[in-house]
């Protein structure tokens, strides 16, 4: 062999080891599974988590949708309450921006991947208020039944845990970014282990009450028809102690309350000073509310929605030099309120006039949240 032909015989060895190599290291999911047709490659494929290839969905003005809906319960969690009606509208755009602002984020109004991951957070057993009702309204809506009471307790960490297993996630029960992610965007309706087609929400009309964990004085109450808000209204409830259990003084404890009948007139007689409450005002039921572990339970009573007016419905006279006139709305401070849900005297007047038109339905609830 002369000099010339051994080094074209070399180079060619060279050149055909390279290609092996390039051919050997390449992904099993391109060029080579797909050119020889492998079963087994095709179904490894097939069974990668969907939840992986997931994106954050993007939400803008005009959204609407379960996503947004859980949008509206993060804002709220992060102290920017709103009505969790399923549709991004300027009051939703106006705290996307706020939250954003907060984050340092470009405050668009626009929720990305960015805005998403500052929304999530982290929840497990034991976690409380509106993320985790979030989180149970998404599994909810992914076929997993749960009351949205704001509480995680060990049915929703169950739910988690089948949610995390059928997505193929880590499947232990704690609600992180990409369960978060998972649930976002996983469809509605059929549930996913069992083909059992989810339980739609609530028909009918309903009372829901959102507190706001950063001001309290700014948390809402909204009137809801087959789920959705249709009348949302400023409200508070207690004296500015987030304690459930302070009789009085704390918030209404979280949960599902029957309203036990309404009235127009309540006090019969304007400047009665037997009855506190007077004028238009809603009852309801007693909640027995649990404390910390070894603390006996304690009954919340007497409950009402109501405001500050007279029996007729009409405003007491202004007295001079008093600051907080009884039984008259004087300032923001009147939201106020011994234990009930506080609403202006105009709101809860419109709120009798929708629910007149509505007939009072039977069986009428307040979600507490």
């Amino acid at each position: 062999m002369n000099r010339s032909t051994f080094w074209a015989t070399l180079t060619t060895a060279a050149l055909a080891i390279a290609a092996f190599a390039t051919l050997g290291t390449q992904a099993p999911d391109t060029a080579t599974a797909n050119s020889s047709g492998d079963p087994a490659a095709s179904a490894a494929r097939s069974a990668a988590p969907a939840s992986q290839a997931r994106q954050w969905p993007t939400l803008r003005t005009g959204s609407q949708g379960s996503a947004v809906t859980a949008l509206q319960q993060l804002l709220t969690a992060h102290g920017h309450s709103l009505t969790t009606d399923g549709s991004f509208g300027s009051l939703t755009a106006a705290a996307v921006q706020a939250f954003q602002t907060e984050q340092h984020l470009q405050a668009d109004g626009v929720v990305g991947p960015d805005t998403w991951n500052a929304l999530v957070t982290t929840l497990r057993t034991g976690s409380q208020g509106d993320a985790v009702t979030a989180l149970q309204q998404l599994l909810t809506a992914r076929g997993h039944s749960l009351t949205a009471d704001g509480a995680f307790g060990g049915r929703t960490a169950a739910a988690v845990h089948a949610f995390q297993k059928n997505q193929g996630l880590q499947a232990d029960g704690v609600a992180g970014p990409a369960t978060w992610k998972a649930l976002v965007t996983a469809p509605t309706g059929a549930r996913p282990d069992t083909g059992q087609t989810a339980q739609p929400g609530p028909a009918g009309y309903t009372l829901k009450f959102t507190k706001n964990q950063k001001h309290p004085m700014y948390s809402t109450l909204a009137l809801v028809h087959n789920g959705k808000a249709v009348k949302s209204y400023r409200a508070n409830s207690g004296m500015g102690s987030k304690d459930t259990c302070l009789s009085n003084e704390g918030w209404l404890p979280n949960g599902t309350y029957k309203v036990k009948g309404h009235e127009t007139n309540r006090g019969g007689w304007n400047y009665n000073p037997n009855v506190q409450i007077q004028g238009y005002a809603i009852q309801l039921e007693n909640k027995t509310c649990t404390p910390a572990p070894g603390q006996k339970p304690v009954e919340r009573t007497d409950m009402f929605i109501h405001s500050e007016m007279l029996a007729d419905g009409t405003q007491a006279i202004d007295v001079p030099l008093k600051e907080d006139d009884f039984w008259r709305w004087d300032a923001d401070f009147d939201y106020k309120s011994n234990g009930c849900i506080k609403l202006k005297p105009t709101d809860l007047k419109d709120l009798f006039s929708r629910l007149d038109q509505a007939g009072w339905p039977k069986n009428l609830t307040l979600q507490v949240g």
